[in-house]
């Protein structure tokens, strides 16, 4: 595997930098820096272009799959995974991830994707649809997946071709999708979770060009759908191209209220917004939407009394939130006449309601600028990474850094091919239309945990096959209402582990909303960077057409690997030690309320104690504990700290 650092033109513009609180990574997080060189590689995306769902119809020859196949289950220490079906149409989502997995009270998981039983070389995907699988338990499946055999559902669940789906069970039991189809938006219904015939309806009209639905079950059979409403199309609707629309079902999805364009958002305040630019969540009566395109602002809309009325929060405010890119004016947000490059978020946002029906947003960095060269277009900054965080405490633009791509192997940079290949048609990465780090989802655990999951490159997975770096799924948490954030953890499991993550890129991931002993994740994966509907003639198109791509169901041990303290979090916590799996030096937080001696011990799975250390009179707060590991054996180890009357444990994978 031979890597080394892109290079690219660099442009020179003014920078519009946007003020923020202090990163809140964990201490001994080593971020991988992007050169200024990187940072400037510019791609120009027509505006409509950042909207569509299908990719540029064209004949060409079909590849072979390239990933190795794998088990339709691994099970490794820390992680259970289940393959439950596959896709040739391999676009989840173009920004913000929609809601494809369920996890009920009675232990029984629904999961749900855009699928397509085979590829077509015109690249119609006339069969595209949603996929569905349903387990009783999240370990057995009743669309098994065995490689060359069974592979998950063999249709879609819809009698039309529909796309971009969200799986909701209510409280009452009954269960429906909500997907876009070719006009209009589909709801797709029956009355019994996991069992019986589905019937497909479309309550808001068929006439129209509502596409690109995200919609969530908020209980008490309340169930809540938002969508934008122009489409591919461009047609302005309700006076602008892409309207927000929202509706709400009070009876478990058997009858909806009419659309309406969502208070805060209409045409006096935005131009319109972009597909899949929008997330929800809702807990009860408590709904919250976050909204916002790379070129608008990025906004909180609560509502306490299930969508009656609502209450609008800026979270990152644009300068420019009515910037036409059909018009001459360019991103001049201080109007000195100078084009300026705005520092913003990528459109990919989720959100959370916690158990205080307090709401929590992470989202993705993301750099632009409008020149006005090339009136609908617009230039952006691929290389540009980070994932912020922020929350009602917060104010406009208070949100802080949480996440970037680790340096793995420790020597400051990101390292990408040095194979040139696909920087002729693209990137030496995969294009999912915004930076390096990003797709979002978000969990709450039973304590009331915030759990973060993101895709970001894998600096360690071999290139060689593609030319390009892979993205992996990894998880973090926060035990404080995000004032903290644990180690991120890589759920995509090694060669060592039964699987091929060496040679595999996972994304789009989803989490469940709620989450208990376990974290519970449903993503695509596949042994190439990037998705088929990519521009014809790039690497991301060339090496996806015509491959499957997998859809993996992991359940995560949330105890040992992102941080669930097994001891009250007012008297002492204790991260997972990043990172792991380790080869060398190892790194965890400790937090004390109070100042104590400290001992520090670790012991392999047999008790024998390889390390240990007492630390005399450590002050309160948070201490950084380092194990160097580079002479112990390959295997599980517990490490333990014990402070007064406390004592935290939890387990190191040394490789």
């Amino acid at each position: 595997m031979k890597k080394g650092l892109l290079l690219s033109l660099s442009v020179a513009f003014s920078f519009g930098v946007i003020a923020q609180s202090a990163s809140r990574l964990p201490m001994g997080f080593r971020k991988a820096e992007v050169p200024a060189s990187v940072k400037n590689k510019i791609l120009k995306v027509p505006y409509r272009d950042a909207k569509m769902d299908s990719g540029i119809p064209f004949n060409k020859a079909i590849n072979a799959r390239m990933a190795s196949p794998q088990p339709n289950s691994i099970n490794t220490a820390l992680v259970d995974e289940y393959l439950v079906g596959l896709s040739f149409y391999d676009l989840q989502t173009n920004a913000s991830i929609s809601n494809r997995v369920v996890k009920n009270d009675d232990g029984s998981f629904a999961v749900a994707w855009t699928y397509s039983p085979l590829y077509d070389a015109a690249e119609a995907f006339p069969q595209r649809g949603t996929g569905y699988n349903y387990s009783p338990d999240g370990t057995t499946w009743i669309f098994p997946y065995v490689p060359g055999s069974s592979q998950g559902p063999a249709a879609r669940t819809e009698a039309v071709r529909t796309g971009f789906t969200n799986i909701i069970n209510t409280t009452s039991g009954s269960e429906m999708s909500i997907a876009h189809s070719g006009t209009s938006m589909a709801l797709t219904y029956r009355p019994a979770k996991g069992t019986g015939a589905w019937t497909t309806s479309y309550p808001w009209g068929t006439s129209n060009n509502d596409t690109w639905p995200k919609a969530v079950a908020g209980g008490n059979n309340m169930v809540y759908g938002i969508w934008q409403g122009s489409g591919v199309s461009g047609i302005p609707t309700e006076g602008q191209d892409g309207p927000m629309f929202f509706s709400r079902s009070t009876d478990g999805g058997v009858t909806w209220s009419q659309k309406a364009v969502l208070p805060g958002t209409d045409s006096t305040e935005y131009l319109g917004f972009g597909g899949d630019d929008f997330a929800i969540d809702a807990k009860g009566n408590t709904v919250a939407i976050v909204l916002g395109s790379q070129l608008t602002d990025l906004m909180l809309l609560k509502s306490t009394d299930a969508g009656v009325n609502w209450t609008k929060t800026i979270i990152y405010r644009n300068p420019c939130p009515m910037l036409d890119l059909d018009g001459t004016q360019p991103s001049d947000s201080d109007l000195d006449g100078i084009v300026d490059t705005l520092d913003g978020h990528a459109g990919d946002a989720a959100i959370l309601i916690d158990e205080n029906d307090e709401c929590h947003v992470t989202f993705s960095d993301f750099r632009w600028y409008y020149d006005a060269g090339t009136p609908g277009s617009y230039n952006y900054f691929p290389s540009t990474d980070g994932l912020e965080y922020w929350n009602e405490t917060m104010g406009q633009n208070g949100y802080v850094p949480i996440a970037f791509a680790e340096d793995l192997n420790g020597n400051g940079e990101l390292d990408v091919p040095l194979d040139e290949t696909c920087e002729a048609v693209g990137l030496r990465w995969g294009n999912y239309r915004g930076g390096i780090t990003g797709m979002p989802s978000m969990s709450l655990g039973s304590n009331g945990e915030i759990i973060v999951s993101y895709q970001t490159i894998n600096e360690l997975a071999d290139t060689a096959q593609y030319h390009q770096s892979h993205r992996h799924v990894y998880l973090i948490s926060s035990p404080d209402k995000g004032a903290t954030w644990t180690y991120p953890y890589n759920i995509v499991p090694t060669i060592a582990d039964g699987g091929d993550g060496e040679n595999q890129e996972a994304v789009f991931a989803a989490l469940t909303k709620n989450s208990d002993n376990m974290i519970y994740v449903l993503y695509q994966r596949d042994g190439a960077p990037g998705h088929a509907l990519a521009a014809a003639g790039t690497c991301d198109d060339d090496f996806n057409s015509g491959n499957s791509s997998d859809i993996v169901f992991a359940r995560v041990d949330f105890a040992n690997m992102v941080g669930v303290s097994k001891t009250p979090a007012n008297d002492l916590f204790m991260t997972q030690s990043y990172p792991n799996p380790t080869t060398g030096m190892a790194y965890f937080n400790v937090d004390t309320k109070s100042a104590e001696d400290m001992t520090i011990t670790v012991t392999d799975m047999l008790g024998k104690v390889v390390y240990t250390e007492i630390r005399s009179s450590v002050p309160a707060g948070i201490t950084t504990v380092s194990l160097n590991t580079a002479d112990w054996s390959s295997g599980l180890y517990n490490y333990s700290v014990t402070s007064g009357s406390q004592k935290a444990s939890r387990q190191i994978v040394v490789q």
